[in-house]
């Protein structure tokens, strides 16, 4: 049976209600699932990395050490998936843990030479396909997009910080 929407018995001349390809998260979600795959392609087959080997690696150059912790808070990854990926980036050779000296208990994430060297190849393509994506908009309308996503960002955290929705993902059903 399909869904539709029921026949509203509200006033003549009120807001229809709302679909959800009118909603803007769901138009956000829309643009980033058509170039994920764009993305996923070349880390996958051409670089032989994750989207989510990209994003740590990329990270990663971007500071000299971190802990797994301020790693995957830096690259916005829950802790887990962010350890899976730094294992599998370091049996690659693109990433190194290495023990602090004063206290071992704290383990750092750091860039090898071979690292930087796959970065370096894969942040210029990267660079060059978002340029394309975003072809069709102006540097102002790029600023202001900007802007706006910081924006949206700030109050979705905002709004998750104040618990606005008080039920908890059940992902195991």
């Amino acid at each position: 049976m399909a869904c539709s929407p029921k026949p509203s018995s509200a006033l003549a001349g009120s807001a229809p209600a709302p679909t959800l390809p009118a909603m803007m998260m769901f138009q956000l979600y829309r643009a980033w699932s058509a170039g994920n795959p764009i993305f996923t392609r070349l880390c996958e087959g051409r670089f032989n990395i994750t989207r989510r080997e990209w994003r740590i690696l990329a990270t990663a150059c971007m500071h000299s050490a971190l802990t797994s912790t301020a790693l995957a808070e830096a690259a916005l990854l829950d802790a887990a998936r962010c350890s899976r990926a730094v294992g599998s980036l370091c049996e690659k050779g693109l990433l190194m843990r290495t023990r602090d000296t004063c206290d071992t208990r704290i383990v750092r994430v750091s860039v090898t030479d071979m690292g930087r060297q796959r970065y370096g190849e894969v942040m210029p393509v990267v660079a060059a396909l978002n340029e394309e994506i975003f072809q069709d908009i102006s540097p102002a309308e790029m600023l202001a997009l900007s802007s706006m996503l910081d924006r949206i960002t700030q109050r979705a955290d905002s709004m998750l910080e104040s618990n606005v929705v008080k039920e908890r993902a059940r992902r195991n059903r």
